[in-house]
């Protein structure tokens, strides 16, 4: 089917890449060109104008899905479902000792803090006020971080977040997603954000990432962190989602 496209037409080229993009695969630049039979440049030349028609948004080495309008975590709040519920006995083991924790936002790590036992002995910072709610209701001991707060994971950002958190530690970070791939690593859409989740895991002793099934093998638009600096994976997604993971010995916890 491919062979009787004409694959120098561009046109052709950039609807093939569109299908692909529309059904949210990334497009790795160098994987693309061998299968097409162009150039890399050329390639290139087609992210640049699919770029402009605001299909999708270049990054190293290839480019990911336009993200649609997101919404604040607080609508998404009421859309998703806990996929942690189930999660019991997987945080019993993980909070083992109750060490210090960095908790994010995002919905999965307000899921998570709702799990939490009532008087939980560790120490939580965490930039989401959302989660620093729910930890005062259980008398959990809380620095909440200060900043520009952003609506989309509903956390602080800038400056003042990034100045607090670079003079904090904890034993376990706790991060969720916004898109994981073996090849980027954990990643963010909103670039603020990102460096934030950054110096969370910098200063932790262990980085747990929170991901649910359709996370898997996506990219956003700026990393986090790579693979191998994720030590558990806690997902929903299937054995076969994550079998690419396990190259990083990353503990792959399913629930």
């Amino acid at each position: 089917m491919m062979q009787s496209l004409d694959l120098n037409n561009p046109d052709t080229r950039q609807a093939l890449l569109i299908k692909r993009l529309e059904v949210g695969k990334t497009l790795v630049a160098r994987v693309i060109g061998e299968e097409l039979g162009v150039s890399l440049d050329t390639i290139r030349r087609d992210f640049i104008a699919l770029e402009k028609q605001g299909v999708l948004k270049r990054v190293k080495g290839g480019a990911i899905p336009m993200n649609k309008s997101l919404s604040p975590v607080v609508v998404r709040l009421q859309e998703k479902t806990d996929w942690l519920v189930k999660a019991e006995t997987v945080f019993q083991d993980l909070l083992a000792g109750q060490p210090s924790l960095f908790l994010d936002g995002g919905t999965s790590v307000l899921f998570f803090a709702r799990q939490l036992p009532i008087g939980y002995g560790g120490l939580v910072i965490t930039p989401s006020p959302l989660v620093a709610t729910i930890l005062l209701e259980k008398r959990i001991e809380t620095v909440l971080v200060g900043g520009i707060l952003r609506p989309l994971g509903g956390i602080s950002t800038g400056a003042e977040a990034i100045r607090t958190l670079s003079k904090s530690l904890a034993d376990i970070a706790i991060l969720g997603t916004c898109g994981l791939d073996p090849d980027f690593g954990l990643s963010a859409d909103d670039v603020e954000e990102a460096a934030v989740k950054q110096i969370m895991a910098e200063n932790a002793n262990r980085v747990v990432v929170l991901a649910p099934g359709d996370k898997l093998g996506c990219r956003s638009a700026h990393q986090v962190v790579p693979c191998s600096d994720i030590d558990v994976l806690i997902t929903s997604g299937l054995p076969n989602a994550t079998a690419d993971f396990m190259a990083f010995e990353t503990e792959i916890l399913h629930v």
